[in-house]
């Protein structure tokens, strides 16, 4: 059996999990291939998709699809790519596990939301996953990153079960389990739905990412981090943004600058005080998961 395990991981979590997940197919003699698109240009700067999927993921016999929850939906870059895989032929497996990363606050519909994109491919969903990661994004604005030591041991127990249903099931009879990853209450999907709509977030009520060219020093990091390829640098190796894609809000920039030549433009208080309320209503039980549950 052969497994392809794709990830788009902004901040790490997600192909973290995938790592994870690689290392315990290989120990059970199921060969595994790890790829993540984040900051692949082909993949955010043309309009190949498809054809860039084709080039990089080898033969397989199940296909893994990792993400994080971005406002409550699964990221939609992770939607585009899912609309955009080769029907099940020709090398590309009929089965398919959805895992999403969130940061312990709520895990949204996301996880439904590639389970249904996945049997709308042509695939059979075995399973899916949720894990309960840290919350990248809160450096910005928080003293300390929230949920930032999840436990590591009861996400490797979970993902040992997640292969061994793997192991046991037969590829070529397994029924779709797509139905089983709705476990979300009527009242949340109508919130993500009405309320949580990320891209009109990030164009409308997250901070902005602001470059103090003053500071700047022309190294190129920030660059080299952002997962979407929306921040180059020109011919003069000044730091520009690339219209052709959308900011994330991942911060990783912000993070990652030697000089803290960048910062989030905007209400930062409101933004804490946002984040805080979230943080006090809405947590999960369980927090990391595997459905079908037994």
């Amino acid at each position: 059996m052969k497994a392809v395990i794709v990830v788009f991981s902004p901040s790490g979590n997600t192909e973290r999990v995938g790592k994870l997940l690689k290392t315990s197919l290989e120990q059970n003699s199921i060969g595994a291939e790890l790829i993540n698109i984040a900051g692949k240009e082909k993949y955010f700067l043309t309009k190949y998709t498809q054809s860039f999927l084709q080039e990089i993921v080898n033969e397989h016999d199940i296909l893994f699809i990792g993400s994080p929850v971005y406002a409550h939906h699964l990221q939609y870059h992770v939607k585009d790519l899912i609309e955009s895989l080769p029907r099940p032929m020709d090398g590309w497996g009929k089965i398919a596990v959805p895992f999403v990363t969130y940061g312990g606050i709520h895990s949204g519909i996301a996880l439904d939301e590639a389970g249904k994109l996945l049997r709308k491919s042509g695939r059979k969903v075995l399973a899916g996953l949720k894990v309960s990661s840290s919350h990248h994004m809160t450096r910005a604005f928080m003293k300390e990153e929230y949920n930032k030591n999840p436990d590591e041991d009861k996400l490797i127990s979970i993902i040992e079960d997640l292969v061994q249903l793997v192991k046991s099931v037969d590829l070529n009879s397994t029924k779709d389990y797509s139905n089983h990853l709705r476990y979300q209450s009527v009242k949340t999907y109508l919130k993500a739905k009405v309320i949580f709509k990320e891209k009109v977030w990030h164009e409308k009520r997250y901070p902005k990412v602001l470059i103090d060219y003053n500071k700047c020093i022309q190294c190129g990091k920030c660059v080299s981090v952002c997962p979407v390829c929306h921040l180059e640098q020109d011919l003069d190796s000044l730091i520009v943004k690339n219209i052709n894609t959308q900011c994330i809000h991942c911060f990783n920039c912000i993070f990652e600058c030697p000089q803290k030549a960048i910062s989030p433009m905007g209400d930062l208080e409101k933004a804490k005080i946002f984040m805080e309320n979230m943080i006090k209503k809405a947590k999960e039980h369980p927090d990391t998961c595997l459905y079908p549950t037994t």
